[in-house]
């Protein structure tokens, strides 16, 4: 009788060292979860993005032509490009 209580005590206290070492290992792992406060701006969110058409870095604003292809157009080439074709906002 003596010998199965040995054997159930060795049993509970081998599956606390396994749950242990399972959470253990498991906290260490990496989130796929980027937190936006951790990242800083880089630098092409801070100067602006290219414009489809002239490519120079400004702040741009996404607009579709008839055709459904998305431009990120800056304020000069939209004014330019308003008059050829027609263009929605994104």
């Amino acid at each position: 009788m003596g010998w199965m209580i040995g054997i159930t005590a060795g049993a509970v206290l081998l599956l606390l060292v396994l749950i242990g070492y399972g959470r253990k290992r498991s906290s260490g792992r990496k989130d796929n979860v980027i937190r936006l406060k951790s990242k800083t701006r880089t630098s092409s969110g801070q100067r602006g993005q290219a414009c489809s058409k002239c490519r120079r870095k400004r702040p741009l604003t996404f607009y579709a032509d008839d055709s459904g292809a998305v431009r990120g157009l800056c304020t000069d080439c939209k004014k330019e490009l308003e008059r050829h074709q027609e263009l929605y906002p994104v």
